[in-house]
């Protein structure tokens, strides 16, 4: 690994010694301009929206081999992953769900569709059109469980033009003398009747042994092998009418081998962990989706309709040890049925009034099943909603904007647990509905034509639910929903001659009825908990966001999260009382942070940079277990031609050894969740 980076070290010599003049010598035509997202479900400039929208294109992902959703968390200031062995529980502006939750605070859509639990947000990119994230609630557009923000994911549509891409990408993990990382994938664009119908096809094979080894076998404790494909097809009958069809399916067969006893008898070295337990993940996922666009000539018509099914099967060692303590884990099945229409004006410039109004329902149907410390928990939840919605603004003057909406959100619970163990059986069932309000309002005032400033409010909820993991009595099946709001301030600007982009936003949330896992150990149950909504917490932060070309082929990037994120009026007795009260909410670092840039010369050479960062956090409640923060560099050199584009990377450059989550195993015992080791390889794309 040593001789790899010093070749890479030497292309940078080779890149630095290029001629900088050509680019330098030109005139200052360079500039930025906002990106158009469909965030508010329909077309905007990201300058033009009052709130905090951050939006990352396929050629960010692509220049940066950013390959999945994971990586991709690594460059959003306060947004956070708080992970663990089979899912990845999103935290935006330190709200997030309690341990062990089925569903996330966060939205997370691909093509307009929604990805509820934590296990289906897991996704390796290909494909991408461009990421599109939401800070704030967005209950009004999106509804139940936005409470904290969205993620909005768009893949590419197919064009009038034929077209291909292949690429590769292989590389190796600085770990037991180099663990291969290999990847491939394909996109094929073809048009069937011009200007009519087009097909798009792709997919992508992605394999690595990881960088856990397992003592007690030699397996790879963490390896990738999964398999995705997508099929879109575009049909234009008229200029009025747009259909897209999309058909995806994912397949994945990884291990979970991510925890390692970093102190106690059963410690492990580095990128080592000492299991004689089962050790795997393997989920099988599809959505069908059909959107229709309609020009009804004063106004738009929109439908998206979807079916989504996901089905997952994992186990790991239940001590992380070569103890004989068995296996713990389970299986999910998630069937989504979705269908949105919606209705908005036609975007243009000096209307008296912008609006956007729609209906949206869905059915879902939820079994899971977990198994551990001797129990059986066997779940079935039938979930409906239905919602009206309606968002407008009125353009007072040319400067002046008011928006307000608001959304009619109605939902039915049916849940039923079986449980099973030691020798005993049990059933409770309960059935449970509300409607939900859900408002939002801003104040837009255009200081200048580039520079934005707004005043926003918004209400989002996190629905209430099932405990289907640990509930082992009917009382402690059942929790309430949770309610938020969000104080937010900002100035979008687009300054010295559209060249550099700088938006500052300062927020401030409340959340009332929080859920949170409350401890209440018995003689005979010393591991016995119970959801409930017995706490409050705020949160209160601000966000820069940088983008800078101060001179042409030089592109900067940079952004910085500053957060305060605390509990609340919570306090428990019995034999676990504590005081919770101005505790750290997990997975909430004080600051997070990003800073790099990407010289292109006009031959095609490119050199760039990234660090990305986080401060020490918290993993559980009681701000027992604390985890170091971390600063990453990530480097990249390489070509782009016409046809042919070449990179060679490094993440992780300087091996930094750190942890994504750590707490205590009984005494004198700490498990973690180790971070990545370096990384290195090249990644060839061949467009034709």
């Amino acid at each position: 690994m040593k001789k790899q980076v010093g070749v890479l070290l030497v292309l940078i010599g080779i890149m630095l010694s290029l001629p900088i003049n050509g680019h330098a010598e030109e005139e200052k035509s360079y500039y930025l301009e906002g990106m158009t997202v469909t965030a508010q479900k329909v077309e905007q400039n990201i300058q033009k929206i009052p709130g905090t929208v951050e939006a990352y294109t396929d050629l960010e992902l692509d220049e940066r081999v950013i390959n999945n959703f994971s990586e991709f968390v690594e460059y959003v200031p306060n947004v956070f992953l708080r992970k663990n062995s089979i899912d990845q529980a999103i935290v935006i502006r330190g709200v997030s769900s309690f341990a062990g939750s089925l569903y996330s605070t966060a939205g997370f859509y691909v093509d307009g569709v929604n990805y509820p639990i934590h296990q289906m947000q897991d996704l390796d990119f290909w494909d991408i059109e461009r990421i599109e994230v939401l800070k704030g609630p967005q209950g009004t557009l999106y509804g139940r469980n936005s409470e904290s923000g969205v993620i909005n994911i768009v893949t590419k549509k197919p064009n009038f033009d034929l077209s291909a891409k292949l690429y590769t990408q292989l590389g190796a993990y600085d770990a037991h003398g180099g663990e291969p990382i290999a990847r491939g994938g394909f996109a094929v664009n073809v048009p069937v009747i011009d200007n009519k119908l087009a097909m798009k096809f792709s997919g992508q094979r992605d394999y690595s042994s990881g960088w856990m080894e397992n003592e007690y076998n030699g397996d790879h404790a963490l390896k990738t092998n999964q398999l995705g494909g997508r099929f879109t097809t575009l049909f234009t009958p008229t200029q009025d009418l747009e259909f897209t069809a999309i058909i995806e399916q994912r397949k994945k067969d990884n291990g979970v081998g991510v925890y390692r006893y970093i102190e106690g008898p059963n410690k492990t070295k580095r990128n080592t962990l000492n299991w004689n337990g089962a050790n795997e993940n393997r989920v099988n996922a599809g959505a069908q989706v059909l959107k229709v666009n309609y020009d009804a000539g004063n106004f738009d018509i929109a439908s998206v309709s979807a079916h989504h099914l996901f089905h997952q099967r994992y186990a790991n060692d239940a001590d992380m040890s070569p103890a004989d303590w068995g296996d713990s884990g389970g299986k999910n099945r998630i069937k989504i049925l979705s269908q949105e229409l919606r209705f908005s004006s036609k975007p243009g410039e000096d209307r008296l009034f912008d609006w956007l109004g729609g209906f949206y329902g869905y059915l879902e149907d939820v079994k899971t099943r977990y198994e551990a410390a001797g129990y059986t928990h066997k779940t079935t939840q039938d979930n409906s909603g239905a919602a009206a919605f309606g968002q407008g603004t009125w353009n007072i003057t040319r400067k002046w904007h008011l928006t307000g909406g608001l959304r009619v959100d109605w939902l039915g619970l049916d849940g039923k647990k079986d449980l099973t163990g030691y020798g005993a059986k049990d059933t409770f069932s309960e059935y449970h509905s509300y409607t939900e309000l859900l408002p939002t309002a801003s104040l837009a005032y255009d200081i200048t034509d580039d520079i934005l400033s707004y005043a926003k409010i918004s209400k989002g909820y996190l629905a209430g639910g099932y405990d289907y993991s640990t509930a082992k009595e009917a009382d402690q099946f059942y929790f309430k929903p949770e309610y938020s709001w969000n104080y937010e301030l900002g100035l979008k600007t687009n300054l010295f001659d559209k060249s550099l982009i700088a938006n500052v936003a300062l927020f401030y949330i409340t959340i009332r009825d929080k859920q949170v896992a409350q401890m209440e150990p018995t003689a005979g149950d010393l591991e016995r908990r119970r959801i409930v909504n017995a706490a409050k917490a705020r949160s209160y932060g601000a966000e820069l966001d940088l983008q800078w070309i101060p001179i042409a082929g030089l592109t900067i990037n940079g952004g910085v999260g500053y957060l305060n994120s605390r509990l609340k009026d919570w306090k428990t007795e019995g034999a676990d009382a504590f005081d919770y009260d101005n505790k750290v909410t997990p997975g909430s670092p004080e600051w997070s942070y990003t800073a790099g840039g990407t010289y292109r010369w006009e031959s095609g050479f490119l050199i760039g940079a990234d660090v990305v960062g986080v401060s020490s956090f918290y993993t559980d409640t009681k701000n027992d277990s604390k985890v170091d923060g971390r600063t990453l560099v990530n480097t990249r050199v390489g070509y782009e031609g016409e046809n042919f584009d070449i990179i060679f990377w490094v993440k992780n450059l300087f091996d930094k050894k750190y942890n994504e989550n750590e707490w205590a195993w009984g005494p004198g015992s700490t498990i973690a969740q180790q971070g990545a080791p370096r990384s290195m390889g090249v990644s060839l794309t061949y467009n034709f």
